[in-house]
């Protein structure tokens, strides 16, 4: 997906004018084909207007800050604590108001904020638009013949509900701040990227994309400030309630997100996309190497989803997933999802020789006895994965065709072969030829067969590859799974150059790339690989 759509989709509503101005940057870059504008011009105007938008955000995202600290101060736990650390501020009234609490590091105007909709202007822009409801500080109104011990339970409960209301409020603007700061710094990173393309500096030593990144580490709104934010959060948590859920009372089960060490990254991004924060968790190595696992919030009939695809090291990535998924389960769960975009040991799905496990189906088996409710997979190896699991562990196996279609329809391709690098396969290759032609694009279909010899212990190499179909001047796109050691790559675009093929395209879910060198040499023989 174009991170223009991804920029679109994912602002906030009242935030808008707060966002890098990513089409803006993409216009000056564009300058460079005209004629007229040499590069220096380019350069000053571009990095000119990249430093402007680096400050609207850096404001813009403080300002926000300050509004949910703000919020905070004024849940029940809130003013609790500074009534109690601020007695003569709270007696005097501050310049809040009587007894409106104010956070030592917060602006007087800013702990004055209603928590209702905010106004036009700077309230507008800290606030985003995000509703808070002003607590009500209900009495129990002497009723006689002993209703007012009734009544003050009555006003105990509603206070209570308030405060879980507040509580939720900021938890969905903890969430939106999540993914403000994701995307710009997604927004920052790309315009970067672009210009090195543009100025053909990719892979030398002037390459400004790396030094750009490390300095937005250093910038306010990639700083540590979330987790400030974050650990505020928890400690106004009222009693009763959970800071894991984002939704209100009597509705479906609590989200939480819990990631292993397997792809922080793609958890974190998740959330973003999500608005909702990952539950932190504490997952790290005894001495012996053994794994340690602790769930630092509670999960009680929560709707959890633990994200950890089975990657290199697989046996560590996926004794990560099985423990957590026991983790979450001993601690009553409601639902426990496991997300494993790559399924681990999917190879070993059928005997085929004596004396050996299907370790695709004894991994299956793991999960649902640690207690996995159901199962998130990305392209599978093999589609019959899916019936290693019992029917009460339903499994989601997504694919990336779409996305791949998508990128394939922006290139100028003639006469296309989408071809399957072995028989498995084919199934695969199919559905990417009908995502084509759904797109407009005509497309042939074709397929290697390979014979292997083995090279002793778990090795193989191929010995002779086949062609079944046709792709004489054609642009071919090999369709896999995964990318290991890239040695049907190799075979695969060296037979259909060998068989005519005009130009060798390929696409790959999972790109393990085991071996050093794998994916510079896989950009040597092909014409370009995604």
């Amino acid at each position: 997906m174009k991170f223009g759509k991804d920029l679109q989709q994912y602002r906030a509503p009242g935030w808008e004018d707060d966002y890098i101005d990513y089409k803006e940057l993409k216009l000056i870059l564009k300058r460079l084909e005209d004629d007229d504008a040499t590069k220096d011009e380019v350069d000053a105007e571009f990095f000119q207007a990249l430093e402007d938008n680096l400050e609207k955000v850096n404001r813009a995202f403080l300002e926000k800050c300050q509004h949910l600290e703000a919020v905070l101060d004024q849940t029940p736990v809130g003013r609790e604590r500074w009534s109690a650390k601020e007695p003569s501020s709270r007696a005097s009234g501050g310049s809040g108001g009587p007894g409106t609490p104010r956070h030592p590091g917060t602006p007087a105007s800013l702990a004055s904020l209603s928590l209702g909709p905010p106004s036009s202007g700077a309230a507008d822009r800290s606030g985003g638009g995000v509703p808070s409801p002003k607590p009500a500080r209900l009495k129990a109104t002497p009723l006689g013949d002993g209703r007012e011990g009734d009544a003050a339970a009555a006003a105990a409960e509603i206070e209570a509900k308030l405060a879980e209301r507040e509580f939720y409020e900021a938890y969905r603007m903890l969430g939106r701040l999540q993914t403000y700061v994701w995307i710009n710094t997604k927004g920052f990173q790309k315009i970067m990227k672009k210009y090195d393309k543009r100025m053909e500096l990719r892979g030398t030593a002037q390459e400004l994309g790396p030094e750009f990144e490390a300095r937005l580490e250093k910038e306010a709104f990639c700083s540590g400030k979330m987790s400030i934010l974050a650990e505020m959060f928890k400690s106004r948590r009222p009693g009763g309630v959970s800071s894991s859920g984002i939704a209100a009372a009597g509705s479906r089960p609590q989200l939480q997100l819990i990631t292993g060490n397997a792809n922080s990254e793609l958890a974190s991004e998740i959330a973003a996309r999500l608005g909702v924060p990952l539950t932190p968790a504490k997952i790290a190595r005894f001495p012996d190497g053994e794994v340690s696992i602790q769930i630092l919030e509670n999960v009680r009939n929560s709707d959890v989803y633990i994200i950890q695809p089975t990657c290199p090291p697989v046996n560590d990535n996926l004794m990560e997933l099985l423990l957590c998924a026991s983790a979450v389960r001993r601690a009553a769960a409601a639902r426990v999802t496991a997300v494993v975009p790559y399924y681990g040991y999917a190879r070993q799905d059928r005997k085929e020789r004596s004396r050996v496990p299907i370790s695709a189906a004894d991994v299956a088996k793991m999960m649902e006895a640690m207690g996995v409710d159901r199962v998130c997979c990305v392209d599978l190896h093999c589609g019959q994965i899916q019936g290693f699991f019992g029917p009460r562990t339903p499994v989601d196996n997504l694919w990336a065709t779409p996305i791949a279609v998508s990128y394939f329809k922006t290139r100028e391709l003639n006469n296309v072969a989408v071809v399957s690098p072995d028989a498995g396969g084919v199934a695969r290759a199919k559905m990417f030829r009908e995502g084509l032609e759904a797109q407009g694009m005509r497309a042939s279909l074709a397929m290697i067969i390979t014979q292997r010899r083995s090279t002793g212990e778990l090795g193989s190499e191929i010995a002779q590859a086949d062609l079944v179909g046709t792709v004489t001047g054609c642009d071919c796109i090999i369709v896999d799974d995964m990318i290991d050691t890239a040695g049907t790559l190799f075979m695969a675009t060296n037979a259909l150059k060998s068989f005519g093929a005009s130009r060798v395209f390929a696409f790959a879910t999972h790109g393990i790339l085991f071996r050093p060198g794998v994916a510079n040499s896989c950009v040597c023989v092909l014409d370009q690989e995604e």
